[in-house]
């Protein structure tokens, strides 16, 4: 994959991981659109943990893990950017 092509997929995945409700990898993969499947044509599960890893980093997302059925579970969900307030005379 070239570099813009990394890029749009790494927005694409970012897109459909949902701010409010928390998200395994399955339900990441299973939100996004048709249409951006073609484009996402090399991200196999591997790429999608780098992502998922990288977007960590980068401090977009948040992750928890469950315990399913004896097995670890993560679940990822977007942070949502918190304003600054800003203090005025009025």
């Amino acid at each position: 994959m070239n570099s813009s092509s990394v890029d749009l997929a790494r927005e694409i995945v970012l897109e459909n991981i949902s701010f409010f409700e928390w998200m395994n990898m399955e339900n990441i993969l299973i939100s996004i659109k048709k249409e951006d499947l073609t484009l996402l044509d090399e991200v196999n599960m591997e790429v999608l943990e780098d992502y998922l890893s990288e977007f960590l980093n980068e401090d977009l997302i948040e992750k928890k893990i469950e315990i399913i059925n004896s097995r670890k579970e993560p679940y990822y969900r977007r942070k949502q950017i918190k304003k600054k307030k800003r203090f005025g005379i009025f």
